[in-house]
């Protein structure tokens, strides 16, 4: 089964308000994607000392989904108004926000959703974003994986929650809810070999992101040595990766399809489409071009 996700739907200057969001949710569930995806980016800035890892735009392609809503948030309204589409975070930056917070938030929205949620992670890139929000830049994938241990530690089935880290330390408590789901999947994100060692760590998947088909076939062989090295199996994630379409012409469509079996034929699970599509003929275009990638 071609698994297709899409992102950036929800995004752009001025962020639409009322029940757009709700309302394309549900057409993205009824063209048949298994999944929508949402960015996170808390703050944004006119220009950026440090630089975008994906595209060459820059400030101005970052810039692009300035107004993006609070992704836990979105992701709560979209459960209520769908049935089956899952619902993650391509990615959330967990350096920037306190662990426990975010592991209530995040088991509350899996049992609202019915166990629909995926936690797609990562460490992010801007030095400028970190500084606004008062958080050390420096060892923040370190920790993320502090982090997203104690995360795991207060998502246990177990009534009392404890745990010492570098970074967070806190003696037994109770955090409640538990995720409706028996293991909630952390996917993360990245290309280095420190995101490597986080998948097999913690991880339940990979959210790559704008990798050309050979960096794909790389970065797939690396992880299968890293798990099995690790005594676990690939069948035990779930393997995806990003793609933002070019322009707004069927000729970029058919690209993102010749993209999408590539990405298939390499062993990606799932590819999480961005398509360009303006608000003139959302619905009528947005089905378009699921036609065309395959869906």
């Amino acid at each position: 089964m071609r698994k297709l996700g899409i992102s950036e739907m929800f995004t752009g200057a001025g962020a639409r308000s009322g029940s757009w969001p709700n309302d394309a949710a549900q057409l993205i569930e009824e063209i048949g994607y298994h999944s929508v995806w949402l960015p996170e980016h808390v703050v944004f800035f006119p220009t950026y000392r440090s630089k975008y890892p994906y595209e060459s735009g820059g400030a101005a392609e970052v810039n692009r989904t300035l107004g993006v809503h609070d992704p836990l948030v979105l992701a709560t309204a979209i459960a209520a108004s769908t049935n089956t589409l899952r619902i993650g975070t391509y990615v959330f930056v967990v350096p920037q926000r306190n662990p426990i917070v975010t592991a209530r938030q995040v088991a509350s929205l899996d049992q609202l959703s019915g166990g629909r949620f995926e936690f797609g992670v990562g460490v992010g890139w801007s030095e400028e974003e970190y500084e606004a929000l008062d958080v050390p830049f420096e060892r923040r994938g370190a920790r993320m994986n502090d982090y997203l241990a104690a995360m795991r530690e207060l998502w246990s089935p177990k009534e009392l929650s404890e745990y010492r880290g570098e970074f967070v330390t806190f003696e037994p408590l109770y955090c409640f809810p538990k995720p409706a789901q028996e293991r909630l999947p952390i996917i993360v994100g990245g290309n280095s070999s420190s995101t490597l060692r986080r998948i097999v760590k913690y991880g339940d998947g990979w959210a790559g992101y704008s990798r050309t088909p050979e960096d794909i076939r790389v970065f797939v062989e690396q992880l299968d040595e890293a798990m099995e090295a690790a005594g676990r199996d690939m069948s035990e994630l779930s393997l995806k990766v990003g793609r933002r379409s070019k322009g707004m012409t069927e000729k970029d469509w058919e690209d993102d399809r010749a993209y999408i079996d590539e990405a298939f034929r390499l062993g990606i699970d799932e590819v999480v489409v961005s398509p360009r599509i303006g608000d003139e003929h959302y619905e009528r275009d947005m089905r378009r071009y699921a036609e065309i990638v395959g869906l």
